[in-house]
């Protein structure tokens, strides 16, 4: 579910769960990037850091570029590594190696 979500560039889905009614998952359309709240931006960071940890690889700048269809202008980078500071500051995921470049930073989910 995550990975279509991120194959459309559509927001992260909302999962709720209740004792009595079980889990709900909610799907969204969205208009990519730009019609994504700065809150559900990094929502959709934090599950893209997952899926990828799930995968055995690293997240990077250039992997959430393409989680949201940005291109590799200066605007896009400089967008990309603010919200990934930002879930960096929030506790959502942290460095994979604190000891590597600023060019070469990998994240992963902050609980690994």
């Amino acid at each position: 579910m995550i990975e279509a979500c991120e194959e459309a560039h559509l927001r992260s889905p909302e999962v709720r769960t209740d004792e009595l009614d079980g889990t709900a998952v909610t799907l969204f359309d969205v208009d990519g990037f730009g019609g994504m709240t700065k809150q559900q931006r990094k929502e959709a960071v934090y599950w893209h850091a997952c899926l990828c940890y799930a995968r055995r690889d690293a997240m990077s700048n250039q992997s959430v570029r393409e989680r949201f269809g940005l291109d590799d202008s200066r605007a896009s980078r400089l967008a990309v590594s603010r919200l990934i500071r930002e879930c960096c500051e929030e506790g959502l995921i942290r460095e994979e190696d604190p000891t590597v470049g600023t060019r070469y930073r990998r994240y992963i989910p902050a609980w690994t």
